[in-house]
């Protein structure tokens, strides 16, 4: 595991409670390669990654971004691989409203469907093939503002999840950190650039 302010039993005691009643799960026999502290928005966080092999950004992994009281935030699973045929629009609503509600009980009930689409995202396999990884993205916009969407993939099984994401409408970009994105994590340790609106700035 790389260096972090974070044990390893604090780490799996909180992805275990921000996982708990949600349906989402990570890999047992993939091992927390990093956890660190940060913000969402200046709300702290802890980022919990496990990846097989060891760190290594853009290849599969899942991440799991949960608060201090344990409430999930965050979390994603990119490996390439298995069935291929995305749910209709239909089922992906319902397959992401049952994950939110799960996930955030009553605050799904504010929420309003913004639009639902096919969404891709990449990772390098341990080959070096860059392998997309595609599901349908619904997007929703609750009463207070902020943003909050499943990325549903073949079988209705969750690619992604995040809540509370506001918008810098100034800027033309996403507000909110991007800790489940590998493109932004690199550009937050200084080993990427910084990635164009209307992704996050990193800093």
């Amino acid at each position: 595991m790389r260096a972090n302010t974070i044990d390893s039993a604090t780490a799996l005691n909180l992805e275990a409670q921000a996982l708990f009643g949600t349906g989402l799960a990570t890999p047992s026999d993939w091992d927390i390669v990093d956890v660190r502290a940060g913000d969402h928005d200046g709300l702290p966080v802890t980022v919990i990654r496990r990846q097989p092999g060891g760190y290594r950004l853009g290849g599969p992994h899942t991440t799991v971004v949960a608060d201090r009281d344990g409430r999930l935030l965050g979390y994603t699973s990119l490996r390439p691989g298995g069935p291929t045929r995305l749910p209709d629009r239909a089922e992906s609503r319902k397959a992401a409203f049952d994950l939110i509600r799960r996930a955030a009980g009553a605050y799904a009930d504010d929420l309003v469907v913004q639009w639902i689409k096919p969404h891709d995202e990449t990772v390098t396999d341990d080959g070096g093939q860059v392998r997309t990884v595609t599901g349908m993205k619904v997007k929703t916009r609750h009463a207070d503002g902020r943003y909050t969407w499943a990325v549903v993939g073949p079988g209705g099984v969750c690619l992604t999840y995040e809540r509370g994401i506001h918008w810098d409408a100034a800027r033309s970009r996403r507000g909110t950190p991007m800790w489940l994105h590998d493109g932004w994590i690199a550009a937050h340790d200084g080993v990427g650039p910084q990635l164009d609106p209307p992704y996050a700035i990193a800093s």
